[in-house]
């Protein structure tokens, strides 16, 4: 059984539209391949915020949607944490809003594309991206939602 804990932190000023643990944990639990109990910090903050950590850890000077602290490291018998999660919900929303996507599925992407970085993925290269792709691609289509990538 996949049990995930997630450490859910609304440090925004908007905090409606947010999803809930339970969307959290649904989308998360299809990537997961293991028994162990699954502990990642997602934490919501404006762009302001996100834009300083941008700059802070990857030299970029602009607010992005998601960034991904992997930590990936056992802390007992059977639990692991899998690090944190910084989401800027208004990127999200003007994205999905641009993008002409839904919302709720927009925030799975999101997630699910963050927590593949947790575990490892990465498009620093063509080869890359195009696993992370398609992996993505798989797990939005397991949960009844759209490719975000065609």
């Amino acid at each position: 059984m996949k049990n995930i804990v997630i450490n859910l932190q609304k440090c925004c000023t908007n905090t409606q539209f947010i999803p809930n643990k339970k969307l959290f944990k649904k989308w998360i639990k299809k990537i997961l391949n293991n028994n162990n109990i699954n502990i990642i910090t997602i934490r919501i903050v404006d762009k302001k915020n996100i834009q300083q950590l941008n700059y802070t850890y990857r030299k970029i000077n602009k607010p992005t949607n998601i960034l991904a602290f992997p930590f990936n490291q056992l802390i007992k018998y059977n639990a692991k944490l899998l690090g944190d999660l910084v989401v800027c919900k208004s990127i999200i929303e003007e994205e999905s809003y641009k993008y002409n996507k839904l919302l709720e599925e927009h925030w799975a992407h999101i997630i699910i594309h963050g927590t593949l970085h947790l575990l490892g993925y990465d498009h620093k290269t063509q080869i890359q991206a195009k696993i992370m792709e398609k992996v993505e691609n798989e797990i939005m289509m397991s949960l009844n939602y759209q490719k975000p990538y065609i």
